[in-house]
């Protein structure tokens, strides 16, 4: 789960066994049981746990807006704005779900560039493969390279100590469990405790098998994976457009509410289709349909907004307008309406922060909402009742449904050093410091650029090495 141990089993690949294509993993609010002492959330810093695969949490709308606030636009400046931009263009250039291949064989098992080689002496990380992952956390997806294999329960029965072990993850063709990831193998071992330097906990450790180490998925830097200094993500990879699939699919149908943004959309032309729940009422006057089995909307699109970088506020507002499919009340009948979303503020706002805890290495790091705001669904999709005992499916709200964006704040603490004083030695000057990391720019042969907006290689160069 959340260490992954890198060695290789040599036995296991002599059994000859014939790898899955991959898996991806599904995220929704914490379930009752997934506590810190059994591996969920034990540092504290978790967007939310894994679910089962029909608890999925997925949005709702097919478009969502983005900007950027003052603090970013301060610290990032415009090469900031360029590097969450190519974030977003991935993302965008993502097909609906219904135009993927059965297979996903057009999809790449790895998309980890080359290493920038300066860009990882320099640790620096790259600002767009961050912000390409902590998008997808908050679209309901989860690492999968974390949830290989997760504890359900600790048992202690007689004094003999009983760990329940489960998977988390999906194939995106059969949706069974496996222990594939991009076409790497994972096994597991229990650690009780893994300790760290707050908190001991359990968990089902993962090791790799066998497999490229770079096949590592976009969706799993934002959950605990991470990549190092000087590595970044070209886009997406084969099990990531899997999980986008699962969720947005038209055949996964599930009940659910219109986003609370979202009204029926004025009409004017007196030959259109009368629309929504009262159709003895004028066109254009009668009332959307809320809630009802509706399937996945195939694929989210992300328009950049300009922002009042004060207020927060849209300059101008952006209505979207789009079609909302779902199920006539107890009938196979795919009906529709014609919808619309007024947005004043971005769904996502991009911002800067010091984000300083109290960690030795912390200057490239991000805070993100968790799942909470999520709303569980499983009242309205369970027959006969089940409340409580399911923990999805749900949906994600958008960030104008309540008036608060989605706030992603990467940390504008700058360039710092790390001196340190133990038993072994104190190494409290200038020449003997270590500087933590710093967020940038890069592909395989080109730093753009360093962040904060002005900093250069070589103000990084001189830092390091003094000269």
């Amino acid at each position: 789960m959340r260490r992954i141990t890198r060695n290789f089993i040599a036995t296991v690949l002599a059994l000859g066994l014939a790898l899955d294509v991959g898996a991806f993993s599904l995220m929704g609010p914490f379930a009752s049981w997934q506590t810190a002492a059994i591996g969920y959330n034990p540092l504290g810093v978790d967007v939310g746990g894994p679910m089962s695969i029909s608890e999925e949490y997925r949005p709702t709308v097919p478009v969502l807006t983005y900007g950027f606030d003052a603090t970013f636009l301060s610290f990032f400046g415009a090469n900031g704005v360029t590097a969450v931009n190519a974030a977003m263009t991935i993302l965008n250039n993502v097909p609906t779900a219904g135009a993927m291949s059965a297979s996903l064989a057009e999809f790449p098992l790895q998309a980890v560039g080359p290493d920038n080689g300066t860009a990882a002496n320099l640790q620096i990380r790259d600002l767009k493969s961050a912000a390409l992952s902590t998008v997808l956390g908050q679209l309901g997806l989860a690492g999968p390279e974390r949830w290989v294999f997760a504890l359900r329960d600790r048992l202690v029965v007689g004094g003999t100590t009983n760990y329940v072990v489960i998977q988390r993850h999906f194939d995106p063709v059969a949706l069974v469990p496996t222990n594939v990831v991009n076409g790497v193998l994972y096994t597991y071992t229990v650690r009780d405790p893994v300790p760290t330097s707050t908190v001991n906990y359990s968990d089902a450790v993962e090791t790799r098998v066998s497999g490229n180490p770079n096949n590592l998925t976009a969706a799993s830097i934002d959950d605990q994976g991470g990549l190092g200094f000087g590595q970044f993500m070209t886009g997406l990879t084969r099990d990531d457009f899997g999980g986008l699939r699962h969720l947005l699919r038209f055949n996964n149908v599930n009940v659910e509410t219109l986003d609370a943004s979202v009204t029926l959309s004025a009409v004017t032309s007196p030959y259109a289709p009368v629309t929504g729940t009262n159709t003895t009422n004028l066109v254009g006057t009668n009332v959307a349909v809320a809630t009802a089995r509706r399937p996945g909307i195939g694929k989210v699109s992300f328009n950049g907004m300009a922002v009042d970088a004060l207020l927060n506020l849209a300059i101008t507002p952006v209505t979207n307008r789009y079609t909302d499919y779902y199920y006539l009340s107890n009938s196979l009948t795919l009906t529709n309406q014609q919808v619309q979303r007024v947005t004043t503020i971005p769904d996502i706002l991009f911002a800067a922060g010091d984000l300083y805890a109290g960690t030795p290495f912390s200057g490239s790091t991000l805070q993100r909402p968790t799942a909470t705001r999520w709303v569980n669904n499983s009242a309205l999709n369970s027959v006969g009742g089940g409340a409580g005992i399911l923990s999805g499916p749900g949906v994600i709200p958008s960030g104008g449904s309540n008036a608060t964006a989605i706030v992603i704040t990467f940390n504008s603490l700058g360039p710092s050093r790390l001196n340190t004083s133990s038993a072994a030695g104190r190494f409290l000057d200038e020449r003997s410091y270590r500087t933590n990391g710093v967020w940038g720019y890069f592909d395989a042969t080109r730093i753009y650029s360093v962040f904060p907006d002005g900093l250069s290689v070589q103000d990084l160069e001189r830092q390091l090495y003094g000269r």
